[in-house]
């Protein structure tokens, strides 16, 4: 019996999802129109890295509606009961284990758990109140989550660009965007590619991707946008380039089963530390 490959069963959920979007009709799992990251219902904490697309990707294809996972005993835990015939979806974890021979070696190893979302269960508990689509607007949070990085950010021009010789980030002004969370998320999109630089997470990530390290840094920034909007409860949109990447990152995860995952990682380190200069701010003040 062949042994079960949790980096390909994801990889190819995602691929699946990808590839709809060459047929046009289709919008991104991560380009959100509700501002929440996917969480575990018994214990109140996000998914992070590639669990967060896992989670995304099954919303949308479902149509759940609700942003809530656990597994079925979780579920029983918390008084509710998954459905007759409803089907789970992966959630990884990362085990420890040790090296034979090697005390002072470890290496982690992916492995599948199942989740269920709380519409396909029985006896949930209410879920916490979202605001309506209309109500969403960046708010002040947003902006001052962003001054918060300390990055050196111009206005003006047509494109948004993160410029490495001068180490500032470049964006057209806030009017020259259709609506408030497109220019947030193109902000946080290049802040993800500010983060990257040597003296911050030194992000290299040619060693890993070779010739497609391009395209790879791209969909860490795109991750890495629909992250910290998810956190800050705002819509996602597509970064200009995103369209023109589609097919480069599926020749990516078709060649390689494990890129996601490595991509997903980067993107939630740059979101935690995007996140972190606020409340290093905060401390020194």
């Amino acid at each position: 019996m062949a042994q079960f490959d949790v980096h390909q069963a994801v990889t190819d959920t995602i691929i699946a999802t990808l590839e709809a979007g060459e047929a046009g009709d289709w919008q991104c799992p991560w380009h959100r129109k509700g501002g929440s990251l996917p969480t575990n219902a018994r214990t109140g904490n996000a998914y992070r890295g590639v669990n967060t697309l896992m989670l995304w990707c099954a919303e949308q294809a479902n149509g759940y509606g609700d942003t809530r996972w656990a597994t079925y005993k979780q579920w029983q835990e918390l008084g509710a009961q998954v459905r007759k015939g409803e089907r789970s979806t992966i959630i990884v974890f990362f085990k420890e284990l040790a090296i034979e021979g090697e005390e002072d070696r470890r290496r982690f190893v992916a492995r599948a758990s199942y989740g269920f979302n709380a519409a396909q269960v029985e006896g949930a508990p209410a879920a916490a109140s979202i605001p309506a689509p209309s109500d969403w607007a960046t708010p002040e949070t947003f902006d001052r989550f962003v001054e918060a990085t300390g990055a050196r950010i111009t206005h003006g021009g047509d494109a948004a660009f993160y410029q490495p010789s001068e180490d500032r980030i470049v964006l057209p002004k806030r009017d020259r965007f259709p609506t408030a969370q497109g220019y947030a998320s193109t902000a946080a999109h290049e802040l993800v590619h500010w983060s990257g630089a040597k003296g911050r997470l030194d992000r290299d990530l040619t060693g890993r991707f070779k010739t497609s390290a391009y395209a790879a840094e791209e969909l860490v920034a795109e991750l890495g946008s629909a992250f910290l909007m998810a956190e800050h409860g705002l819509e996602a949109e597509p970064h200009p380039t995103h369209a023109s990447y589609l097919a480069s990152w599926l020749k990516l995860l078709r060649s390689d089963p494990k890129a996601i995952f490595t991509a997903a990682s980067a993107a939630s380190r740059a979101a935690g530390y995007l996140t972190s200069l606020r409340q290093e701010l905060a401390e020194a003040a």
